[in-house]
């Protein structure tokens, strides 16, 4: 390609005709260039870009933690160690900021994907003046591909309708196979290909893990066989370590007994080793445990095991993980492309998850539909599962006790939502590229942070950041390139300020000091008492709690100098407030206003039809039947003799609803999120005869309010024939990831009853279902219920 094309505009205008035109091809000249496609810069590396989910830095053995990762430590060994690197301190922010090079709020990602608010910081949506870097790379040469957690397309907007521009193939991505939502099951994703939704594997033995990874590999091999010289990129994403905590048992046995010290006993053994590695200073101070975390020796004996199993099978989970990796790093080895490829492994989008409350939840979504649940509980729920042996396989759904995630932080303060606090934002970074960055295992100490991801790999890669994309100028980069490091690890670092703000927690960063500010409230608790204190007109930010650090000389942030330097913190805080303006993290909480009653409008939306074998709608766009009265009706066609089967199910048995006819009868199941589960079935046969069936669930709520009970009526072609009561329902949603089916009940079905059976497709036609979600409430009782659905979906996120 002409080196006079200017690769900054994209995409690249086509090359000029060098050849000769007359009127007839006597004398006319081709010019064979114009038919060729863009070509990367000499020397362009492949480039592997390794992101783990909810992660803590004292998690994997690479970094002195009790999670084996050989493959980590194998590419630092050959490579870098990065003790230094930051990111958001939650899941679709850091993804944002990294692929665009950008702070989250100036690209609308204050908060995760699945909420927008009418704020420019918080709108979840991607600007057209800040392209991810992988726009320029697909523009200028590159294969692009991503497998894994995407994050970044919201709920409403998951399904074949779109539009399209926040999936992957709208973003610089050839090629994506993977989920869209915060979370998957590893044994039932709903997956998307590109932009269509396949749904979850029919494979028994299916693995979401190992078929990613499948897929990655299979994808390289497809573009070598095409083009042996083109570079590529991928973005490898894992599930791992989000919850649902599940791995094959196998895995979890490596770790049985590990755990059985607890929590303070982790910290402190990660720590000795962290210094041993020499992953953090010989100097570097152990932190103190927050009052918000329980002693282990507080903990009664006989919750003790279910808690190590938590912890062995999270560890197991994340071996689990990187043994993948190794896998596709082995085949590109293999293949001989090792040496000139950039692999930029990075442990953890956040700090540990501290979601899963003070006792760990055998179902995760019960903290975010607000189901309080105490050890005893746990442990007889678990007990109903299976006991131990279910953690980690399909038949729940855990998260971890919140200390865990604390221990996996260590050294540092906090976790996940915390950007205050280096437990929610320093994570774990390998680089190795064994054609520029010598072998040994050094480390990096330079503050880098994900927004430097993108400018580092246009650098190295020779392609300059973008300046106008589809015709819009861009917005520059807000990152640092830390090429500079790869060579010389004793480099003067060159990203010397940059903000952290999620949720009201924040900080900021300028030449080694850090001041910070936390709200006082735990990463569990958004309970409305607690949201209270910072309602509009209550709460001043500048009364929180301030703290400052000098980190050259606090790697772990354990000396708090704030009374000692008040003229220091006074200058961050008013830096911090100018970060804040320019790049739109104002106003504070302005990811969460459904918590003061700044809602969206009203819907006026009532009915939901479904033609056909609708599959795989995305939980976050069914029908809203939360919280008050709802009808479900369906139109059927029978054949002689009868017929059987799902009409329409949601979710699974941890979480779901499912109207079916089996052994003749008309039922329906449903599971409030596996702590209760409620059955009706109906009292006389369904038609036998061939012709067409309308059935019909009315659900009568007690009243318009959250979790309401009410009664179940079920109807053949206009006859109650059966019912019965619910005193408890789900009060915002059923599943992170599993979605709802017309026909059939894919993925892990909501009645074991027929598992064996799964997806237990109706053997008739379903012609028509059709959901009434009218509430029947007055105008005051509609809006509450709409701003108590704003208040879950906010819970929901927090925990994503």
């Amino acid at each position: 390609m002409s080196e006079q094309i200017d690769r900054s505009v994209l995409p690249l205008r086509r090359p000029p005709f060098r050849g000769t035109v007359r009127r007839t091809l006597d004398g006319s000249q081709p010019d064979w260039g114009i038919l060729a496609a863009p070509q990367a810069p000499d020397g362009a590396p492949n480039v592997l870009l390794v992101l783990i989910d909810d992660a803590g830095f004292g998690n994997p053995s690479t970094f002195g933690g009790p999670a084996q990762t050989p493959t980590l430590t194998r590419l630092a060994d050959a490579g870098a160690r990065y003790n230094g690197f930051h990111v958001t301190a939650l899941c679709s922010p850091t993804r944002a900021a990294m692929l665009t090079g950008r702070n989250h709020h100036a690209v609308g990602f204050g908060s995760i994907g699945e909420l927008s608010t009418g704020f420019p910081g918080y709108s979840a949506f991607f600007p057209k003046d800040c392209a991810p870097f992988t726009r320029a790379l697909q523009e200028n040469g590159y294969s692009t591909a991503a497998f894994g957690k995407w994050h970044m397309t919201p709920d409403h907007q998951q399904g074949p309708a779109g539009p399209f521009d926040r999936w992957p193939n709208r973003l610089g991505f050839d090629y994506f196979w993977g989920f869209l939502g915060g979370e998957s099951g590893q044994y039932d994703p709903c997956l998307t290909e590109n932009q269509t939704t396949i749904g979850p594997p029919t494979d028994p033995d299916f693995y979401l893990p190992d078929a990613m990874t499948d897929k990655a590999i299979g994808w390289i091999h497809g573009v070598r066989a095409q083009e042996p010289g083109k570079p590529w990129f991928m973005y490898y994403s894992t599930g791992c370590a989000h919850a649902p905590h599940q791995v094959p048992a196998e895995w979890i046995e490596k770790y049985r007994g590990r755990f059985d010290a607890g929590w303070d006993a982790y910290r402190e053994e990660t720590f000795e080793r962290q210094k041993r590695l020499g992953v953090i200073p010989a100097d570097a101070e152990l932190t103190e445990r927050n009052e918000a975390f329980p002693a282990w020796e507080s903990i009664p004996e006989q919750q003790r095991p279910l808690l190590a199993r938590q912890m062995e099978t999270y560890a197991a989970y994340m071996e689990n993980a990187d043994h993948n990796v190794g896998r596709l790093v082995d085949e590109i080895e293999r293949m001989g492309e090792l040496d000139n490829t950039l692999i930029l492994y990075i442990w953890g989008d956040n700090g540990a998850s501290m979601e899963g409350t003070p006792t760990g939840s055998f179902n995760e979504l019960t903290m975010q539909n607000g189901i309080p649940l105490t050890s005893e509980q746990q442990l007889g729920l678990v007990e109903q599962y299976g006991g131990l042996d279910a953690w980690g396989s399909e038949l729940i759904a855990p998260h971890y006790a919140a200390a865990w995630a604390w221990a996996g932080n260590c050294p540092f303060q906090w976790g996940k939502q915390v950007a205050s606090h280096l437990g929610g934002t320093r994570n774990p970074m390998v680089v190795s590229w064994p054609d520029r960055i010598a072998a040994g295992g050094s480390i990096r100490t330079q503050f880098t942070h994900a927004i430097d991801i993108g400018p580092t790999i246009l650098e190295v890669a020779g392609i300059p950041q973008p300046t106008r994309v589809d015709g819009i100028e861009q917005r520059p980069m807000h990152g640092t390139s830390f090429a500079y490091t790869f060579e010389d690890a004793e480099a003067s670092e060159r990203h010397t300020q940059q903000y952290f703000e999620i949720f009201g927690n924040r900080a900021i960063y300028k030449d080694g000091w850090w001041a910070s500010w936390r709200m006082p409230r735990i990463p569990w608790d958004a309970t409305p008492a607690t949201m209270r204190q910072f309602a509009p007109g209550v709460w001043n930010p500048d009364d929180d709690p301030a703290e400052l650090y000098y980190l050259p000389d606090d790697f772990s942030q354990a000396r708090d100098l704030a009374a000692q330097h008040p003229e220091k913190l006074a200058e961050l805080r008013e830096l911090f407030w100018a970060e804040a303006e320019k790049y739109d993290v104002l106003p504070l909480l302005g990811g969460m206003t459904f918590y003061f009653g700044i809602v969206p409008p009203l819907g006026t939306r009532t009915t939901y039809a479904y033609h056909g074998p609708v599959q795989n709608v995305a939980s976050g766009m069914i029908p809203r039947i939360y919280n008050h009265s709802y009808t479900i009706s369906a139109e059927l066609e029978i054949e002689e003799g009868g017929a059987e089967g799902v009409i329409v199910a949601e979710a699974d048995h941890l979480g779901g609803f499912s109207l079916f006819v089996q052994d003749g009868r008309l039922r329906h199941t449903y599971s409030m999120m596996g702590v209760f589960v409620y059955r009706q079935e109906a009292e006389v046969p369904m038609p036998t005869a061939a012709g067409r069936v309308d059935v019909r669930l009315e659900f009568a709520a007690d009243g318009a309010t959250p979790g309401t009970g009410g009664e179940v009526s079920l109807f053949v072609d206009g006859e109650r024939v059966g019912g019965g009561r619910m005193e408890h329902t789900v009060p915002f949603r059923f599943s992170g990831y599993a979605g709802m089916d017309v026909g059939r009940d894919n993925g892990l079905p909501v009645d074991r009853s027929y598992a064996d059976r799964s997806p237990f497709a109706f053997t008739g036609t379903v012609r028509k279902v059709v959901f009434d979600v009218d509430p029947h409430a007055s105008d005051e009782q509609a809006r509450s219920m709409h701003e108590h659905a704003h208040h879950a979906a906010l819970a929901h996120g927090m925990g994503a």
